[in-house]
């Protein structure tokens, strides 16, 4: 039995030890957390023992994982500890708040010989995977225009960490960065990017758009100040093209306005009718990796990727004009 720690007692935290409970060979044994109520009740629920800190649940029990939960920019302090006591990692993304600071935390986890994987959970979306598939199979033709949204409502955190760019990123790092990692995934290295932000209280509105090398045009709009929710694409191609709306399994939809949602999660993750989820398919596959020494399909090197095109677009956003990449993936 793998013994997993989770650090972390938020929306994702809870939703990682769900899901963990669906995952062969592996028992969560350890929660970690700063909120006393929300440590207690999630440990009174799961019945698991928990811990204000990593390093004292490290030496009171035996911990083969470490599973990664928190605010972005703890991610640091959190993978260090866990490299140091040679545990295997599992983190949210983003991986850092910079690129530089990732990179330093792979390099860590490479000095110390310890596995690092991070959630880029569109890899084990169903529908972007089979899309991706369908690209690559030629049956959309040559790969031309691509449309991607994704929108939720502003997020809640602890100290309203989210509305602070320098410990969430903004919405690019945090929401973004899923259409990111799957875009590059698909269409490879990204060459060009120009972004313009809208910002005011409680919404967060990015709109992005991104020429790969392969010639492929991307149009991403992304927001925190939806009702709920939604995600979508359209990838058209010389032969045709592929949709898809996540709210397309919804059969009415009624939105007030002005109403506020009394029990609207802190953080809104989208919905899925199947049984295995993204997330359970997710930490399974790292799961499978560790056990069998391979490596996964989103690598830590393109987590850090990820952040780098995120910082090019913020930069983009912040300047006003577009910025350029050399073929190396270095900024020009």
């Amino acid at each position: 039995m793998t013994r997993i720690a989770v650090v972390g007692t938020g929306t994702m935290a809870a939703l990682h030890v769900e899901e963990w409970l669906h995952v062969k060979g592996c028992e969560v044994v350890a929660l970690v957390g700063r909120t006393e109520q929300h440590l207690s009740n999630l440990a009174a629920k799961y019945h698991v023992k928990g811990f204000f800190d990593l390093e004292e649940a490290l030496r009171q029990v035996e911990i083969d994982v470490v599973d990664i939960c928190v605010p972005t920019h703890l991610h640091e302090e959190v993978v260090g500890i866990a490299c140091m006591a040679k545990k295997a990692i599992i983190c949210e993304k983003p991986l850092a708040i910079s690129s530089a600071l990732a990179k330093k935390m792979v390099e860590q986890c490479a000095e110390y010989q310890v596995p690092l994987y991070v959630g880029h959970v569109l890899r084990f979306s169903p529908e972007y995977v089979e899309a991706r598939e369908q690209v690559l199979s030629g049956a959309i033709g040559k790969p031309g225009i691509m449309r991607l949204s994704r929108k939720g409502p502003y997020p809640k955190g602890r100290d309203d960490w989210y509305k602070d760019e320098a410990k969430s990123g903004g919405v690019v790092l945090d929401l973004a960065i899923h259409d990111i990692d799957w875009l590059r995934w698909t269409f490879g290295e990204v060459e060009r990017v120009m972004a313009k932000q809208i910002k005011r209280e409680n919404l967060d509105y990015a709109l992005i758009t991104l020429r790969f090398q392969s010639g492929v045009i991307c149009h991403l709009d992304v927001s925190w100040g939806a009702k709920s929710f939604v995600s979508s694409f359209e990838l058209a191609g010389s032969n045709g093209m592929i949709t898809y709306q996540s709210n397309d399994h919804v059969p009415i939809v009624i939105e007030m306005f002005n109403e506020e949602k009394e029990d609207q999660e802190r953080v809104a993750v989208p919905s899925y009718i199947v049984r295995d989820t993204p997330l359970k398919k997710q930490l399974q596959h790292f799961m499978d990796c560790i056990e069998n020494n391979e490596s996964p399909i989103v690598t830590a090197m393109d987590a850090v990727s990820a952040i780098y095109v995120a910082e090019c677009i913020i930069e983009s956003m912040k300047s006003g004009k577009p910025v350029e990449f050399y073929k190396g993936g270095i900024l020009n």
